[in-house]
């Protein structure tokens, strides 16, 4: 499975207006409640806000990736927030996150849900995409620069 399979331009906020990880968390879940794959919106802040509370999800390299299992969600969605300040995340690397991934999904998905975690860690590792990335000014931009480098890369 692809990120663009799964991320439309609808759900990317391209300036994130949380000041920290919970207020973002919550303004992401917001955005994505208006996708028909998303039934309830307070059960799935609820688990990727416990999911955070267990083991910070901020992977290192300025990328977060939230993310839950929740009978809130039909299918996969995903939705991607980006901050230039940045947000405290408790990363791994112990600096501030810029891009957040939200990925939601119903239970029954485990093997796709863990395959696109690890695709989207390895399509950001690439640090002049990730920058391409921060500095777009449009969803639809965003989404042509993650479809090209899926043609290219995976």
């Amino acid at each position: 499975m692809k990120l663009s399979d799964v991320l439309t331009k609808e759900r990317i906020i391209i300036n994130l207006t949380g000041k920290d990880k919970y207020n973002v968390l919550e303004e992401m879940v917001q955005m994505a409640r208006a996708s028909e794959k998303v039934t309830n919106e307070t059960d799935l802040l609820k688990k990727v806000t416990e999911r955070e509370k267990i083991k910070s999800t901020g992977i290192g390299g300025g990328i977060g990736i939230p993310h839950a299992q929740t009978s809130g969600v039909r299918d996969i969605i995903a939705c991607l927030g980006i901050s230039e300040p940045g947000i405290e995340f408790n990363a791994i690397d112990g600096k501030p996150v810029h891009l957040i991934f939200l990925i939601a999904t119903n239970e029954r998905t485990d093997s796709k849900y863990l395959g696109l975690l690890s695709r989207i860690a390895r399509l950001f590792m690439d640090e002049p995409f990730k920058q391409r990335i921060m500095k777009s000014t449009s969803p639809e931009e965003i989404m042509t620069l993650i479809i090209e480098k899926e043609k290219n890369n995976i």
